[in-house]
């Protein structure tokens, strides 16, 4: 196989992995996200969709006291979405290659945060939570394959 067809066979599985990636990822906003650990009171654990928790967390990041407790990592979680938004304007502009990888690697340390956070709390992740992530994995997947000038040049 010629690099060309390789790069641009390269350059089509990633627009599709993006696209169906941003399809997944705003299904995700519609399901149940997370929920409480079911408690010893019998009382059924409080469930939250997707959507629910993006308003929370970014309702709280003007909050002094949230960002001196252990929800400052809910906090960062809920910065993912913008940046979703930031990286998915980056790729419209090539010559934001750098700035779009930092934002990558930052949203990527904000999934680990939730994590983090999802084990502190303890919050359980739901259908939702893994939608979400398989979305932006998807959306960002594409940072692993050479793009653009530095494709061109492998030929």
């Amino acid at each position: 196989m010629a690099m060309s067809t390789r790069n641009a066979a390269i350059t089509w599985v990633v627009s599709v992995s993006r696209f169906l990636g941003i399809l997944v990822y705003i299904a995700a906003f519609f399901l149940p996200a997370c929920r409480e650990v079911a408690g010893l009171d019998g009382d059924a654990p409080t469930v939250l969709l997707g959507s629910r928790c993006a308003l929370i967390t970014l309702a709280n990041t003007f909050s002094h006291d949230i960002w001196h407790s252990k929800y400052f990592l809910a906090i960062l979680s809920g910065w993912i979405n913008p940046l979703i938004v930031v990286y998915l304007i980056f790729l419209l502009i090539p010559a934001f290659l750098w700035p779009r990888r930092v934002v990558t690697c930052l949203i990527l340390c904000f999934i680990a945060s939730t994590w983090v956070f999802f084990h502190i709390y303890p919050l359980v992740p739901l259908i939702g939570h893994f939608l979400w992530i398989a979305g932006i994995l998807m959306i960002l997947a594409g940072e692993a394959f050479p793009q653009g000038k530095a494709a061109l040049a492998a030929d």
